[in-house]
């Protein structure tokens, strides 16, 4: 079978046992100044107030990587990476991956095959790891209730530290680093066209977007080549580069192969090779933070990278041909991972270069 890997940090799975506990509400603290708390558990929706560093709220739900949170008299939704969670007791370290497109995996009582099913999983989840005997795991199902699937069927992964848990002295390291984010194409350059007929100029602006408000929020100076819908050309892209020295460009785009709808995967592309590191970092995170396949950090004649004396790479973040990739990379979850793993890639690269 086929098996990806979804990075989702271990605090997800705490926070799913104690909202399916009699306690229904945890404490937290925001972890940075200006957040914006929003209508929805997305970017895309409306911001309804701000919480500032050290202030403590009161966690009531939570969607995806978004919390659902009360601040006074203000309810409304926060990305889980600027939140810290009053917790006791051991954290949660491993997860069961399901990746189970054409076949499904049953959960038994007990851990045989004689054991009686208690329910079947299909599609690509991820659930909290309890135990392991005889060949088989003892997983946390979304209701509250525990079973065992067979250990040849699935994945067991360690937990990946949320970016919140980083080091203070690795979030330094963009600490005022201008990083120009080009999200490719716009106006009348709508990109590729997905399977489903989304055009991907909205995507890479949306990434764009949400890796901005990360970078801001850590120290960085993030300048967004476009902050809408219309056209830039090539050059003027380049031109952000070397006019404000940039010390990482990072073009966003989404891939496509029509004639080979089942290509798939993420790669990130260079065309100067000092800047190979910067493109490998990334690379590497990315594909930890998603797990999607690895098309693996390569060169690339692309005019952004190949006219830019500043560190510069392309992202192609997955195939809008392939219609599983296209509904993964459009989902939230997606976002929230490929940013932080952008995220994790400059924080490498500047530790390395420095």
């Amino acid at each position: 079978m086929k098996k990806k890997i979804l990075y989702i940090p271990s605090l997800s799975f705490l926070l799913l046992l104690l909202f399916n506990s009699p306690v229904f509400a945890v404490d937290g603290t925001i972890t940075v100044d200006n957040l914006n708390i929003r209508s929805g558990p997305g970017t895309e929706y409306d911001v309804v107030g701000q919480a500032h560093k050290n202030t403590s709220v009161t966690i009531l739900d939570q969607t995806g990587t978004w919390y659902k949170i009360k601040l006074g008299q203000t309810e409304g939704w926060v990305s889980q990476e600027f939140v810290t969670v009053a917790q006791s007791g051991n954290k949660l370290d491993a997860y069961v991956i399901i990746d189970a497109k054409d076949v499904t995996v049953q959960v038994r009582e007990e851990p045989h095959m004689n054991g009686k099913v208690m329910d079947q999983l299909k599609g690509q989840q991820s659930y909290p790891f309890l135990e392991e005997k005889n060949s088989w795991y003892k997983i946390q199902l979304p209701s509250g209730n525990t079973g065992w699937v067979a250990k040849w069927l699935v994945e067991k992964i360690d937990t990946v530290s949320n970016n919140k848990d980083q080091p203070q002295e690795e979030k330094d390291l963009l600490k005022n680093k201008v990083i120009i984010i080009d999200a490719g194409h716009g106006g009348d350059d709508t990109g590729t066209i997905s399977v489903t007929g989304d055009y991907e100029k909205y995507l890479t602006f949306r990434t764009s977007d949400l890796l901005a408000e990360k970078l801001e929020r850590l120290g960085a100076i993030p300048i967004q080549t476009r902050t809408t819908d219309y056209f830039l050309t090539l050059e003027n892209r380049v031109a952000f580069s070397h006019a404000y020295q940039a010390d990482a460009f990072i073009s966003i785009h989404y891939n496509s192969a029509p004639e080979f709808p089942e290509v798939h995967g993420i790669g990130t592309f260079y065309y100067h090779d000092q800047y190979y590191p910067l493109a490998n970092e990334i690379q590497k995170e990315v594909i930890k933070a998603t797990g999607l396949k690895n098309r693996e950090a390569r060169f690339g004649d692309y005019f952004v990278v190949r006219e830019n004396i500043r560190p510069s790479v392309l992202l192609e973040l997955g195939f809008l041909s392939n219609q599983t990739e296209e509904n993964i990379v459009k989902g939230d979850q997606f976002q929230q991972q490929a940013t932080n793993g952008i995220i994790r890639g400059l924080i490498q690269y500047f530790d390395y270069i420095e």
